[in-house]
């Protein structure tokens, strides 16, 4: 799910370029103005280096600049220089680097900033740690914070998250903290998803299910999350995520087509004459011929008529792994 990009209504796609989201879900209190002062060499910046989108979105800035700016922070001024367009951002930065000596950018950006801690314990799931009786073999049942946290799914970012499934809980199993990362803020490893707007998670289906819909047909997701904040939470949590299924092996790309071109030439050309068996054939027991004894299940002892002596071609290269040790050899020498 780390890179997985959805597929939003064109409406909703040009809404959140705009900057304007569902103020049912982004409420007033949730947009912060932050102001970020950036020391800067000579020379710099590349006014070429910063995009943003027709709301004054930005969506890429130089690496040097990501923290403190974060992908989709809505830029409103630079240096006290109001910024309402593209050109008059690009000329800005451009007249600072052209000074060609040090200087400070103060940006001043809007972010949303949805993340709450849940303070009243009935607005806890009922699927939390907290709530479930003491299993000394089991999750701890104390030594968590719950967290409400609302996901929005800017244009052309990425989820930013893996999860894996133990327990019956759903846990944050790492993270992309790459520029265009939606959860990189708000999700740590080892948090428990809980709920997904109003869908209490169990499985990953249940979470990739929860978060493509929501995401897709609003743009934002609410969710709570648990975090462990006690050191026996937080060893299990940790066992947790050092616990691995066994996978399958990855079988490599280079592998994977030359077995397709050999199909190919098989059921183009055939598969040729049936091959020839490794062995000469059956015949009586001889002793000095390597044998395999075939029994009824339930008999102790292989009986005369079930013993199958068989000889194989290339025993001449080592004749003498085939020749059954001799008896001297098995019994123990006696005093």
């Amino acid at each position: 799910m780390s890179a997985e990009q959805l597929n939003l209504s064109r409406e909703r796609r040009r809404a959140f370029r705009a900057g304007k989201f569902p103020e049912d879900l982004i409420t007033k209190d949730m947009i912060k103005e932050i102001v970020h002062q950036i020391e800067c060499p000579p020379g710099t910046p590349n006014y070429k280096e910063f995009k943003v989108t027709e709301g004054m979105l930005l969506t890429n800035v130089p690496k040097n600049m990501s923290p403190p700016i974060e992908y989709c922070d809505h830029l409103v001024k630079i240096n006290d220089v109001e910024i309402t367009s593209k050109k008059i951002m690009q000329v800005t930065i451009y007249r600072l680097a052209k000074a060609n000596k040090e200087h400070t950018l103060k940006f001043t950006v809007r972010r949303v900033i949805c993340m709450e801690k849940i303070i009243e314990d009935r607005n806890i799931p009922p699927n939390a740690s907290i709530r479930k009786k003491y299993d000394k073999n089991g999750k701890p049942n104390s030594g968590y914070y719950y967290y409400k946290i609302v996901l929005v799914y800017f244009p052309r970012s990425k989820l930013g998250i893996n999860v894996k499934s133990y327990g019956n809980v759903v846990y944050v199993e790492s993270t992309d903290n790459s520029w265009g990362s939606t959860t990189r803020r708000f999700l740590y490893l080892g948090d428990a998803i809980l709920k997904i707007d109003d869908t209490e998670v169990s499985n990953l289906f249940h979470v990739q299910t929860a978060l493509r819909n929501g995401l897709q047909q609003r743009g934002v997701v609410t969710m709570i999350v648990e975090r462990a904040c006690e050191q026996g939470a937080n060893n299990y949590v940790r066992s947790v995520l050092n616990f691995q299924k066994n996978a399958d092996p990855q079988i490599p790309q280079d592998a994977i087509l030359t077995c397709k071109e050999r199909l190919e030439y098989l059921n183009k050309n055939g598969f040729g004459p049936e091959p020839k068996s490794i062995y000469r054939g059956e015949r009586k027991y001889d002793p000095d011929a390597r044998i395999s004894l075939e029994f009824k299940l339930g008999e102790k002892k292989p009986t005369p008529k079930n013993v199958i002596a068989k000889k194989i071609p290339a025993e001449h290269l080592n004749p003498t792994s085939m020749i059954d040790c001799p008896s001297y050899l098995k019994e123990p020498k006696k005093d």
